[in-house]
């Protein structure tokens, strides 16, 4: 099993003045390749809807169709009907942008994220994007049939053997938001999604000493109400665990950056 770590989508934004992107993962697997969200999709960038422009303009995108998930697939030799399998955080524009790319993907999703987004509620909901799902994608809502991982409530998405996926909801940043963890030959490679990012203190799940990771104008309270407050028990998580799981976030350059350095040495 090979996990291509991909940088869907660079961004400068506006305020706070933060370099990032977005973070997707493409599992090669027995089951066919498998993406971890879709970062933003070719027509975000060739048909973009006013929604994805107002968003392009304040975080920043780059605006590189390069970097889609799709371009990239097909850099690395792929068809874009080899991803057979879509497993989402959460149905955001910049993690479900690049679903229509990928017709054919069964979409795996939590049954109340699904809810969220066909009936969005509130502002942060707002940032949901239909037209990305207007193809009528092929579904696989799970429901609650929890087990335990790590002290944690997860849902095993029994499509999959090998590597073994789950989804961890950790609500707050949407209603459904989860985690994704994949099961790998040295431990689990946890996506954290929306709940933690390295720009902020308040959701770091790292603790790094570094001024870059702890530089912000964003108030904690303004973090946690947008982010939801699990980085604390993600942190514990880690430092009890930490030899076991690897995390990263949608939007943690750094990590990227780490395995990119890895990959070229």
């Amino acid at each position: 099993m090979v996990i291509h770590h991909l940088n869907c989508g660079t961004m400068l934004g506006k305020f706070p003045r933060i370099e990032s992107m977005i973070y997707c993962l493409l599992v090669e697997s027995e089951h066919g390749l498998i993406l971890i969200d879709t970062g933003l999709g070719r027509q975000d960038y060739l048909n973009p809807s006013r929604l994805m422009r107002v968003f392009g303009y304040w975080v920043g995108v780059r605006g590189d169709i390069e970097e889609t998930a799709a371009n990239q697939i097909q850099k690395l030799g792929y068809s874009l009907s080899d991803v057979r399998h879509i497993v989402l955080t959460h149905l955001h524009l910049d993690h479900a942008g690049g679903l229509r790319d990928f017709p054919q993907a069964m979409v795996h999703i939590f049954h109340e994220e699904y809810k969220a987004g066909m009936r969005p509620q509130g502002l942060i909901e707002k940032a949901y994007d239909p037209t990305h799902w207007a193809h009528n994608p092929d579904w696989n809502v799970h429901h609650e049939d929890f087990t335990e991982w790590y002290g944690l409530p997860s849902l095993v998405l029994e499509n999959f053997r090998k590597p073994e996926i789950r989804l961890i909801p950790l609500p707050g940043h949407t209603r459904g938001h989860c985690a994704v963890a994949i099961g790998t030959d040295d431990g689990w490679l946890l996506q954290c999604g929306d709940a933690a990012s390295p720009h902020h203190p308040a959701s770091d799940i790292h603790d790094l000493e570094s001024d870059k990771h702890t530089a912000t104008v964003l108030p904690t309270w303004f973090v946690r109400r947008m982010l939801g407050n699990h980085a604390p028990d993600l942190r514990a998580l880690l430092k009890k665990h930490g030899d076991e799981i690897e995390a990263i976030s949608a939007h943690d350059i750094y990590s990227f950056q780490r395995h990119t350095a890895r990959k070229g040495e």
